[in-house]
């Protein structure tokens, strides 16, 4: 465990943060700052009536995939995750998990612009991702190589494990059954949508992701209402705290090794995805016609995931003053929750962490399976690697929530690289494609 702590902070120490949050600041350059302009854009795709799809076509829709990428970002890492870097780096790591998100934003509209910009046809399905631009538009194919074999790890940690350690962990608090068992029912319910391949897991995820999503913010809007005479001390304190490392001195350094800091952008991070080039996946994949039309649900979806639903976690953590309880993870969300669900706030929490980690399980499980697809040039070896899935979260039950959250970190952290490069190889592209959109819509 402390070898992994360890690995963790080195791979998300200084050198990381300052290089994920220069990429997100150069690409809202680059993209003509997309944060301000891209409700505005997504609000005129919704009136002009996007074309949708027939049932039966073989590539998804872009709405499918916009749900898909939501299923992979929206799980633990918006509960356990916040509740962790709250309680790692203070309330002041919310700031950054915020700052995060905000240049998050560009970077993930980046790379859907340059995913579906340079995105292949298999079999007639289009096929995108960092593994594709790094190929055909940064010309290298070995970080290309690089990045599927990470995301494949991945996949089976932030995808697999993480998410059904969170789901073991959430039943076992309410009800007296084994972890062991846990683990292998959410495998046993996990196997027929993943033996389904990549069209049923976007289908499924588009039902589950919405549904779930507004359930979870409606209890959360419950405790704030109730405790919404704290709600403004609370963000005055995420304010004050974020500034401590500041106020402490070391310049620019001392600030970046802040864990405060660190905590804040690993997490924000490991919730929305941005930089990680998973998005990209799902969006390159989708038989979209524009770059931008589909980089703009990136955006959107960088500012539903932490924005909304982060930020609602930690207010309800800061306001139910439960912080300094001594619980940690998904334990003290669920405390949280109790002061105003009272009993109900354990099945409230279990419901939602299920609901959203077995969404999370099934996205990046088309994360690898499209991976896969770039790296044998069809699914062969779909059935292996998803009962390799479907293992690894049977075995999730073996290991302890807060381990499998670092070994996530690290799987960030390796994913991200590769990609970050080829981001700022593609730039211009970015560039060029936002200012022929932005030209066209005048």
């Amino acid at each position: 465990m402390e070898l992994l702590i360890r690995i963790r902070y080195a791979l998300w120490g200084p050198f990381t943060v300052l290089f994920i949050l220069l990429t997100g600041i150069y690409m809202s350059w680059r993209s003509g700052f997309v944060q301000f302009w891209c409700v505005k854009s997504l609000l005129r795709q919704i009136r002009a009536g996007r074309k949708t799809q027939d049932a039966g076509a073989p590539a998804i829709t872009p709405l499918q995939a916009l749900f898909t990428s939501l299923g992979g970002t929206l799980g633990v890492g918006n509960l356990a995750g916040v509740a962790a870097a709250i309680t790692l780096g203070g309330p002041g790591a919310v700031f950054y998990m915020l700052l995060a998100a905000f240049f998050g934003m560009a970077t993930k509209f980046a790379e859907i612009v340059l995913s579906v910009r340079f995105r292949i046809r298999q079999d007639g399905v289009p096929l995108g991702g960092p593994m594709v631009y790094l190929e055909r538009g940064a010309y290298r194919p070995g970080l290309a190589k690089l990045f599927c074999v990470c995301c494949l790890l991945a996949s089976l940690g932030t995808g697999a494990m993480t998410q059904a350690g969170a789901i073991t962990a959430a039943v076992t608090a309410i009800v007296p059954l084994s972890p062991v068992l846990v683990g292998v029912i959410v495998a046993f319910a996990a196997w027929p949508v993943l033996n389904g391949g990549s069209k049923l897991i976007a289908r499924t995820a588009s039902v589950l992701v919405p549904l779930m999503t507004l359930f979870y913010l409606a209890g959360g809007a419950a405790v704030l209402v109730l405790g919404r005479d704290r709600i403004l001390p609370s963000l005055a304190l995420i304010l004050t705290d974020a500034m401590r490392p500041a106020a402490a001195g070391g310049g620019l350094l001392g600030i970046l090794t802040a864990r405060c800091v660190s905590d804040g952008f690993a997490k924000g991070v490991f919730s929305n995805e941005a930089g990680m080039g998973s998005a990209p996946l799902a969006h390159g994949c989708a038989d979209s016609k524009s770059p931008c039309e589909e980089g703009v649900l990136g955006a959107v979806e960088v500012f539903v995931d932490t924005c909304v639903v982060c930020l609602l976690t930690a207010l309800v953590i800061l306001v139910s003053g439960v912080l300094d309880s001594g619980a940690r993870g998904l334990a003290l969300t669920t405390l949280a929750f109790r002061g105003a669900l009272g009993s109900f706030a354990g099945l409230f929490i279990c419901v939602t962490v299920c609901f959203l980690a077995f969404s999370t399980i099934i996205g990046w499980s088309f994360y690898g399976l499209t991976c896969l697809r770039y790296l044998t040039g069809h699914e062969r070896g779909a059935k292996p690697y998803l009962a390799l899935i479907t293992a690894s979260v049977a075995l999730s039950a073996f290991l302890p929530l807060d381990t499998l959250l670092l070994a996530a970190d690290v799987a960030a952290a390796l994913m991200a690289f590769p990609n970050l490069i080829g981001l700022w190889t593609l730039a211009p592209v970015v560039q060029f494609e936002t200012q022929k959109y932005l030209h066209a819509k005048r």
